[in-house]
């Protein structure tokens, strides 16, 4: 990988943009009758896996941010 490409994809530059997809799908799947008509529940299989969908999101927001602290 060159210089040029490692400054590109430098680790502050991929925890922003994961935390800003994370919050995105956080976004989405806390108002699943928005997300393209479709709600949620009926993208995942039970109302158990949306919510074990949305816990895991905060569990990996929760993890970005501690790496941007460090």
């Amino acid at each position: 990988m060159t210089t040029a490409m490692t400054a590109l994809y430098s680790e502050p530059t991929f925890l922003h943009d994961l935390k800003l997809v994370v919050l995105a799908e956080l976004e989405i799947a806390g108002r699943p009758e928005q997300s393209a008509g479709v709600p949620l529940d009926e993208l995942l299989f039970e109302r158990v896996d949306a919510d074990r969908y949305e816990l895991g999101l905060h569990g990996l927001l929760d993890a970005v941010v501690a790496l941007e602290r460090s």
